[in-house]
Parts: C-alpha cells; structure tokens; sequence
C-alpha cells in the first residue's frame, strides 16, 4: 500500500462525521464509527486499535454510505442488520425496520403464552400477522420453545428477508413463512396473535422523518385515522382465536384508549390492558379470548 494513498481511522471518521453533522445529524460520529466498522468488520470500540491507514478504496466506499446516510437513507439499512431483543436480524430497503416499542408488545406476549403453555400441555400454535422481517415470529419461537409460528407476509421481497432470518437462528423447523394478507391466509385456530400493523394516519405519512420514509409505505400506512389495520384485526381474531387465546397489538400512544374501547366492544375479550414500553408510555394491548 502506498502510504501516502492511506488515510487513518480517526481521519476518516472526522470526514465522515464532520459530513453528517453538517446535515444535522445528531449522533454523527457515533453513526460514522458503524458504517466504517461495519466496512471493515470489526467493532466500533475497535476501529481505533486499527493502526494502519485505510486505501482509497475503502474510503470512498465510506463516503459513499456516509453521503447515502445524510441523504436520508436508513442506517440499518446500510449495515444490513439490526438488533431485536438481543438478536441481530437481517433487514434492507423494503423491510420495515424493527423498533424497540414492539420488544414490550413481543415479550408480555411471551409471557402470557408461557402461562398459557403450561396449561394447555402441548405445543402452542401462533400467529405473526405482517411479519416483516421476521423478527417477532423468531423471537417468540426463541423465547416459547415449544411452539410453532406462521409468520404471514403480503410483501414478496420483505419474506424473503423473513426467511433469511429463520435460517439465521436455526429456526426452520418452528417457524413457518406463508405470503399472504394477514387472516386471508390462514385457516383454522391458533393460539396467540400478535402483530405490529401499520397505524400511522394517511397525513401524517409523508412528514414523517425523512428516513423513516425511506421503508416501505405499507407498513405505516394505517388509513385516515390510524386504525384501520387495527381494527380488522380485533373484528376477526376471535375466528381464529382458541377459548384462551391471546391477541397482541402495537400501536401508536394515542391510539390505546381507542383500540382497548374496540376490542370491549367486540364483546369477545374476557381481559383487554394496555401495555406500556420501557419508558412506561403506552404502546399497545393484550387480550385475552373468554374460554
């Protein structure tokens, strides 16, 4: 390597940073450090043992995520992956990008479901409606060994990153993918539904942050108010839901008390309650089906 073609590590990550915040990027040098060391295959804390300077190459390659990450696109997308309770999934353009919020909605699940198991004496059967990248179906198959989820998908391209992941954590055998819309797909009772439907209201879609609009409408889209994804949900679960069953959904903070009075109202529910994210604001509800 020719040593005046080389550039350090602190360097590039000064350029790289110095390019984001002047686009208003508020953790810049943070992002600058995981899209370089994401490059090189090592870990941010370790980009700066790295004592020889970088080729050209390399630094373009930078620069040219750095100049796509200022001009709005998704930094899960340009690395390719992201973490979910834990675990770290393949996402991409077109693929909703998991988000912490959902975690509460996947775990009191989880924990109802195991209670639930105990119960039942077999194998539970659940659902993941829009599953997306997978992540919600992997990790309840992870966190409830014995069960068996479908994942359903409308979106061709987002299950075939779904399967991608599957196949990441070794879960093939329990987790199923079927491409389809939501309930169309699905014949017969389950155990537990949980999804993450789009619920963000139509006017609101397009000013949204400019990288959150970088992913697939689809999944934010939830009609003029927000609740029409919701809403379908709570009117056919109880088709599918065994006596016992339970249905988690997320949804926006405002929308709770609206979608905890539907699913009263459906009459089918012998336990609805809101749940609340680590930051203790509401974010979706648990409802258990009458036996």
């Amino acid at each position: 390597m020719n040593p005046e073609r080389a550039r350090s590590v602190r360097a590039v990550i000064r350029a790289g940073a110095a390019r984001l915040e002047a686009t208003g990027f508020e953790h810049a040098r943070h992002e600058a450090e995981w899209l370089l060391s994401h490059l090189l295959d090592t870990r941010p804390l370790e980009l700066y043992l790295h004592d020889e300077g970088l080729p050209e190459q390399t630094v373009a390659r930078f620069m040219s995520q750095i100049d796509a990450r200022a001009s709005g696109r998704p930094l899960q997308y340009l690395l390719g992956e992201t973490e979910f309770c834990g675990e770290r999934f393949t996402v991409g353009p077109g693929v909703f990008i998991p988000r912490p919020e959902t975690e509460t909605i996947v775990e009191a699940a989880a924990e109802a479901l195991r209670s639930r198991g105990g119960r039942l004496g077999r194998a539970q059967r659940l659902l993941d409606l829009g599953t997306g990248s997978g992540c919600i179906a992997v990790t309840l198959a992870r966190y409830l060994p014995a069960c068996v989820v479908v994942g359903v998908e409308l979106s061709w391209e987002a299950l075939c990153v779904a399967k991608a992941n599957v196949l990441r954590h070794g879960l093939s055998g329990r987790v199923l993918l079927v491409h389809g819309r939501w309930l169309d797909a699905i014949r017969g009772t389950v155990d537990g539904i949980v999804s993450n439907p789009p619920y963000i209201c139509s006017a609101h879609v397009d000013h949204l942050p400019l990288d959150v609009r970088h992913e697939p409408r689809r999944s934010l889209d939830g009609g003029p108010d927000g609740l029409r994804g919701l809403l379908q949900l709570v009117e056919r679960a109880p088709r599918h839901l065994a006596p016992g069953g339970i249905l988690a959904l997320e949804c926006g903070e405002e929308q709770v008390h609206a979608l905890t009075r539907m699913v009263q109202r459906a009459a089918w529910a012998a336990s609805v309650e809101p749940l609340n994210d680590l930051a203790g604001r509401p974010r979706g509800v648990l409802a258990v089906r009458a036996e």
